[in-house]
């Protein structure tokens, strides 16, 4: 192992013991490897703070996060000390380093065509709530767009939080505010989905509608999976007209085999109407005889012998 490499697993095997036997000593080493100028000191200390938080290291926290960002491609490629330093401040919950949560939600920096600093912006959402709740809600609308080419963050992140602070309505007008990714768009679905009903029952309608007049059957497919997945009854309605508008057979058999696996009353009743007053029944047909239920049973028979069913 290269020396610079050993000196750095000693000094975390001595952090790691200090941390649980002498809270001073710990401190003291881990502030001396924080202003010590070696990155793997650095990274040794801010491993150790991040298993114990010490608001007592706060301040050189503060100045390492500075001094890093002041050149971040050059001294912190991607931001991973950065992060942990984001994240010990976020664990300490002091309200004056609303700053630096600012400073980490606006930081992109692009290595070699890539955005490598996505995670730290996820990290300041997250300090940003806890330091300035307030603020918070306006920075994270300005995230609802920001999609890395790894994962779709930090967008997900904003709209979770969002949800989870109570601030629907930003997530609803970026739903209803055009075309976006599919994948995206059922991720915000899912959060806005543990919001009022009558708003979730209202868009469930409206953007499937939309959806099958495009054509854009993935995103069709997610929002039916949401609220298949999530159990909206109150948006199975929308499920009904989905399934009696121009699509794909592909489609339309991927629809009918997610219905028929739930076997509850009301989306078994759905594929009922469509066996009857479909344009596809052998799909329908083909879906029911997949899981042989009782009730999927008594669906087939019915349609079988011909016997008059009511949808109204």
């Amino acid at each position: 192992m290269p020396p610079k490499k050993r000196a750095a697993s000693a000094d975390a095997a001595r952090l790691k013991v200090l941390a649980t036997a002498d809270e001073r000593s710990f401190l003291t080493l881990a502030l001396e490897l924080l202003g010590s100028g070696s990155r793997l000191g650095r990274e040794a200390a801010l491993e150790a703070l991040e298993a114990r938080p010490l608001p007592a290291a706060r301040d050189a926290l503060r100045a390492l996060y500075l001094d890093l960002d002041s050149d971040g491609l050059k001294r912190d490629q991607a931001g991973r000390m950065r992060g942990a330093i984001v994240r010990i401040l976020a664990a300490i919950g002091d309200v004056r380093d609303a700053d630096i949560a600012l400073r980490a939600c606006d930081c992109v920096e692009m290595l070699m065509g890539d955005d490598s600093t996505w995670e730290l912006r996820v990290f300041g959402l997250r300090l940003l709530l806890r330091t300035d709740p307030d603020l918070f809600p306006y920075v994270a609308i300005e995230r609802l767009d920001d999609v890395s080419q790894w994962a779709n963050e930090p967008a997900n992140t904003a709209f979770k939080l969002l949800a989870a602070t109570g601030n629907y309505p930003p997530i609803y007008q970026w739903l209803l505010a055009g075309e976006r990714d599919s994948t995206v768009v059922a991720a915000a679905f899912e959060v806005l989905a543990e919001g009022p009903r009558d708003v979730v029952r209202r868009y469930a309608a409206r953007s499937i509608d939309q959806a099958a007049k495009r054509g854009d059957e993935a995103l069709s497919t997610v929002l039916a999976e949401a609220i298949v997945n999530r159990e909206l009854e109150d948006s199975y309605s929308a499920l009904r007209s989905l399934m009696f508008s121009k699509q794909s057979d592909e489609l339309y058999a991927y629809l009918a085999m997610l219905l028929a696996a739930t076997n509850r009353p009301a989306l078994l009743a759905i594929l009922e109407e469509q066996l009857h007053r479909g344009r596809r029944p052998a799909l329908i047909e083909a879906a029911l005889r997949v899981r042989s239920t009782p009730e999927q049973a008594a669906i087939l028979k019915r349609w079988e012998d011909g016997d008059e069913v009511s949808f109204e």
